[in-house]
């Protein structure tokens, strides 16, 4: 595999505010790198796709922490292994204020990373919330849809909580 470096170098967009780096199986390693690169020091970036790259929550972790990402305002980490842990540090990010767009689309979130999400006091520009294919429950997608009433959040997608529902069949032989 080419290096996290070079991958940058190859799909940083001229302007150096997009970088998509789809499909590489950067893992945590790999976003290290990318949070750790001299290409996106000037923060300028303002997109950053990192969908299906193993990343757990010690890479969303280091994404959340990075300085570089000041300007973001989209990032989608769809098809990862992040859960609550990884995704309470996106929502209390302090680099993320700006953020209109967050991806995080079948990942391993439950309930109180939705909640995290739904009560931060950063993601208050997000727009479009893409949480759809977690495990979150009722209880998230209750906060979320809360969330949705107080602030900017017009686009949220979750799964729908009838799924959810399990009705025991009705037994006809009980009619003694």
């Amino acid at each position: 595999m080419a290096s996290t470096e070079y991958l940058i170098k190859q799909f940083l967009s001229p302007d150096k505010r997009s970088l998509d780096l789809s499909n590489y199986n950067l893992g945590d390693k790999g976003a290290r790198e990318v949070t750790q690169s001299p290409q996106l020091k000037r923060g300028k970036l303002r997109s950053l796709r990192l969908p299906n790259n193993s990343i757990s929550d010690e890479g969303a972790k280091d994404i959340a922490n990075c300085e570089y990402f000041k300007n973001l305002t989209e990032l989608d980490l769809y098809g990862n292994v992040i859960s609550d842990d990884g995704v309470k540090a996106i929502a209390t990010s302090p680099h993320f204020a700006r953020l209109k767009k967050l991806g995080l689309y079948g990942n391993l979130i439950e309930d109180e990373g939705a909640i995290a999400i739904a009560e931060s006091e950063v993601l208050n520009k997000v727009t479009h919330l893409y949480i759809s294919a977690n495990r979150v429950r009722r209880e998230g997608i209750e906060a979320l849809k809360k969330a949705k009433c107080r602030t900017r959040l017009c686009h949220l997608f979750v799964d729908d909580l009838d799924e959810f529902e399990y009705a025991e069949p009705e037994d006809e032989d009980d009619e003694d």
